[in-house]
């Protein structure tokens, strides 16, 4: 349960609002006591609780370490002959201690929080007739007490704490701890998507690697299908996703939003248009707009065997948003960019011109099921400008109106193999037949933030209409602060408004919410407030940590552990997923590098 001959003293407690006390641990020096006190580390130090019958333990995390020499207390402030000696003096010491510790000079300071929990030990444990028990912490530590470091055993109890590995399902293992790899985490995979995620951290510290590596391990775990649609403002999700959207038994694909995301060749070829290239050239196209992961470069070979299965295997797709806009969509809905602007004063004013013309033309009503063809385009454009001829006082509020319709005249009839409508993806997120991942990316942010509302709410409608819970969806924003901006303005305002509705009432319906950034500090703050689970790594800008501590009660003191991290560490917090409620793990996650070259090795590798 503990490890031997390595024990501190609890020097110092006191209160703290973010994690309710703070306790300051002391440990004799040893070179191999500073390599298994780390943060992370989990200590068990004997609480008020405790009497006759049973010993109880209070369960600390270490959040930070520091090792301390008396002689160096002072600082460089003495005389500069004296500190130099104390210091070569000191280092002495350091290396001298190896197992043992014989200097009272020298101390391991450890600053812990609760974990909220305490290890109960029953009288006579020491002579095998009891057994330990895990619960509630039912009192605080006593300072001065003997405090006690956890073993691997006790570790992943405690780390695990409440999840049945056994009989649970929906598990998966996000990552080992980051002092102890024999420590492996468990993360409720349901909990992670319906509650909310996000991920932030700093350039250069593998959000993208992290990101690829859950997807992945949810997909592969998962014990009911899932839904993801990936929001690739930056298209380097092709290459780290390249395993996933070739996986047979996942559906959909990269989808495309606007007709020159894609190199003209390229698309030429996935919709068999005339003057399209062979599939070399438009693999050669595809390798060229593709971001790699210079962990990948060297592996472009069989990267470009997986992209050019990813184009013959039809997982490259185009948004026709021709063939999926409706009448109501274009006239009278806010949501678009062609309604959005036209509420306001003389709103019923202005629509009435336009619903004179519609039911001339359009018996029956039903506008929100009717999708435009070339002959209603042009019958309806007509009629409209027929119309704004005799009364012209709103003709400068329907050109982009005219505009569209005239693009609908000459896109409606147009058929492009790889196309894809909203209401054929929609169909795909409600279906509960298999798990599914769209990889949505577009050479216009613009176009992306206005997809990402309508996609979402059209979902959100219909599940709410028709009380839908599954299957689970995830809307998954990369770059997030180019999605969810706080005082939002034109597109920005469409995407943060889709954003909101799913992080605040999506739950209820399946919807979750993911989120990644580095520049927290630009974020809605009502939106960042709601996920349950987040992983945190180095954030150097202070108004980053202010913006994470605000929003999720963490302590400044409890971020700085980061900026210590190598790649593939986070904190990871969460009140929901993980068996430790509230409290921050520090964890390594696998490299998504790897995962694609062994996945490239295992599907290429006799190929090159």
């Amino acid at each position: 349960m503990f490890l031997k001959d390595m024990e501190g003293t609890l020097m110092e407690l006191a209160e703290a609002p973010e994690t309710r006390f703070r306790y300051v641990v002391w440990f004799d020096y040893t070179r191999e006591a500073i390599n298994q006190i780390q943060e992370g580390t989990l200590l068990a130090a004997p609480n008020f609780a405790s009497d006759r019958s049973t010993k109880r333990y209070s369960v600390l995390e270490v959040t930070t370490f520091l090792p301390m020499h008396y002689a160096l207390q002072a600082g460089m402030s003495g005389y500069p002959g004296f500190v130099v000696e104390a210091a070569r003096s000191a280092s002495m010491d350091w290396e001298a201690q190896e197992s043992e510790s014989t200097e009272d000079t020298t101390k391991i300071q450890a600053v812990a929080i609760p974990t909220g929990l305490e290890i109960i030990e029953p009288a006579g444990f020491s002579d095998l007739s009891g057994t330990p028990t895990l619960g509630p912490e039912s009192n605080i530590a006593m300072a001065g007490s003997r405090v006690k470091i956890l073993d691997s055993k006790w570790t992943n109890l405690v780390a695990n704490n409440g999840i049945d590995q056994e009989n649970e399902k929906n598990l998966t293992t996000i990552g080992t701890m980051a002092r102890d790899p024999s420590v492996e985490v468990q993360i409720r995979i349901e909990e992670l998507y319906r509650t909310h995620f996000a991920i932030f951290g700093f350039t250069g510290v593998g959000k993208s690697n992290l990101l690829s590596t859950i997807v992945a391990k949810v997909f592969r775990d998962a014990d009911v299908p899932v839904k993801l649609v990936f929001f690739d403002l930056m298209s380097e999700y092709t290459a780290l996703l390249l395993d996933q959207l070739l996986n047979s038994k996942i559906h959909g694909g990269i989808l495309t939003v606007g007709q020159y995301t894609l190199p003209e060749g390229l698309f030429k070829y996935i919709n068999k248009m005339p003057g399209a290239p062979d599939l070399e050239s438009a693999t050669d196209q595809l390798v060229q707009y593709t971001l790699l992961p210079k962990a990948l470069l060297a592996h472009r070979g069989p990267l470009r065997l997986g992209l050019s299965d990813l184009i013959s295997g039809h997982k490259l797709r185009f948004y026709h948003e021709a063939q999926s806009l409706t009448v109501f969509e274009l006239f009278f809905s806010h949501r678009t960019s062609w309604g959005k602007d036209r509420r306001g004063a003389n709103i019923e004013n202005r629509n009435k011109i336009a619903k004179d013309v519609l039911k001339k033309h359009l018996s029956g009503g039903g506008y929100e099921q009717i999708v435009f063809t070339p002959e209603l385009a042009r019958t309806i454009r007509e009629g409209l400008e027929n119309a704004l001829e005799v009364d012209k006082t709103f003709a400068e509020d329907y050109q982009p109106i005219l505009i569209k319709l005239r693009e609908l005249e000459r896109e409606t009839g147009r058929s492009y193999a790889a196309a894809t409508t909203l209401s054929m993806i929609v169909q795909d997120l409600n279906s509960p037949e298999s798990s599914s991942l769209w990889v949505i990316q577009g050479h216009n942010p613009d176009e992306l933030r206005s997809f990402s509302k309508r996609l979402g709410e059209e979902l959100y409608e219909q599940r709410r209409q028709k009380g839908l819970i599954d299957p689970l969806v995830s809307f998954i924003f990369d770059e997030a602060d180019e999605f969810i901006r706080r005082d939002a303005i034109g597109s920005y305002k469409e995407s943060a408004e889709i954003a909101q509705t799913l992080a605040r009432r999506g739950r209820k319906f399946g919807l979750g919410l993911g989120i990644a950034t580095q520049r927290i500090r630009y974020l809605d703050t009502n939106i960042m407030a709601q996920p349950h689970t987040y992983f945190i790594s180095k954030l150097p800008r202070l108004s980053d940590r202010q913006a994470v501590a605000e929003a999720f009660g963490v302590s400044e003191e409890l971020l700085n552990q980061t900026f210590k991290f190598r790649k593939g560490d986070w904190l990871l917090v969460s009140h929901d997923a993980t068996g430790l409620e509230g409290v921050p793990l520090p964890i390594h996650t696998p490299d998504a590098n790897q995962r694609i070259r062994e996945w490239l090795e295992s599907r290429y590798g006799s190929k090159y």
